[in-house]
């Protein structure tokens, strides 16, 4: 198979339960796993195709998926999928490129939070903040819509370049997450979908005045535009905000996805139940979406977050 323009070949089509002996091909199956199946088992957890571009660049893509998109819109539209793929790799390159000018890359910085057993592979010589069982990571922003969001990890080496601290970089990455993703709370309608949510609703930032937060923990904070929605609470201000909006109590976070959080009132709540809810849920949802299984705590005095 060649592409109309001679830009990429087809590679290898990989089989469901396609497993190996060769360490790097074990690694390669449970990254593809864990990027399309949220699992890190050591059997493909599907049929995958490998697209490699003419030099030394590659793509991978879940066949269940190209064949959904073939009877949504036809070869063109699968094609485009192609195409896009190719270019964010070859955006990529342009942007390690230019990477040491800090001066291009400082607006592209975002933050994701990650489990870090799940991911302390690639981890490896990044840049992140551990908290817990969970990390902030730092990446380069590549493309994003509402659907994708395409980014590089940023390794130390990067800060060194920069002449930038870990923190300092951490920082900006939040502010910048925060302007591309903004922070957001919605009510049980949104769990629910019974409600189209738009981007100025639920912004509790600036509008707190006009929410109220239910008594059981039912609200569920996000950010726009991104499925790495429990980032948000790390934004600036995001946290003292929460706790104005709770009368200025402690309160213990429950983070039930890397997508959203939930809060609830210490006074009112205790943390053991909270841990077992937490546990309980995480067994029905993919394992690439799980955050951490361990309760929160904000208090208000210190403003600190602590593992309960």
């Amino acid at each position: 198979m060649l592409h109309s323009g001679g830009h990429y070949i087809l590679s290898r089509i990989i089989k469901e339960g396609y497993t190996s002996e060769d360490r790097k091909e074990l690694e390669f199956i449970k990254e593809t796993n864990l990027k399309y199946f949220k699992n890190q088992e050591e059997l493909l957890g599907g049929d995958i195709i490998l697209l490699e571009k003419q030099g030394d660049s590659s793509v991978r893509q879940e066949i269940d998926y190209l064949i959904e998109s073939f009877n949504d819109g036809g070869w063109e539209y699968v094609e485009s999928i192609f195409d896009k793929n190719i270019e964010l790799c070859g955006y990529s390159d342009v942007i390690r490129d230019e990477i040491s000018d800090f001066d291009i890359m400082k607006d592209n910085i975002i933050v994701r939070v990650l489990n870090y057993e799940l991911h302390k592979n690639e981890l490896e010589d990044r840049v992140y903040r551990k908290i817990g069982d969970f990390v902030l990571s730092v990446n380069g922003l590549i493309f994003s819509n509402s659907k994708i969001t395409s980014f590089f990890k940023i390794s130390a080496d990067f800060l060194k370049a920069w002449g930038i601290t870990e923190d300092e970089v951490i920082e900006i990455g939040l502010e910048n997450t925060r302007r591309l993703f903004p922070p957001r709370v919605y009510g049980v309608e949104y769990a629910l979908k019974i409600k189209t949510i738009t981007q100025g609703d639920g912004d509790y930032m600036n509008n707190s005045q006009n929410i109220r937060l239910g008594n059981l923990g039912e609200d569920t904070f996000v950010a726009y535009g991104t499925q790495n929605g429990a980032t948000s609470f790390f934004y600036p201000g995001v946290k003292e905000k929460i706790a104005e909006m709770l009368g200025g109590e402690d309160y213990y976070v429950v983070f039930t996805s890397t997508e959203d959080f939930h809060v609830h009132k210490c006074s009112q709540n205790d943390a053991a139940s909270l841990e077992k809810r937490l546990i309980d849920m995480n067994k029905y949802f993919p394992l690439g979406e799980m955050l951490t299984e361990k309760i929160y705590k904000y208090s208000v005095d210190t403003g600190e977050l602590t593992e309960v």
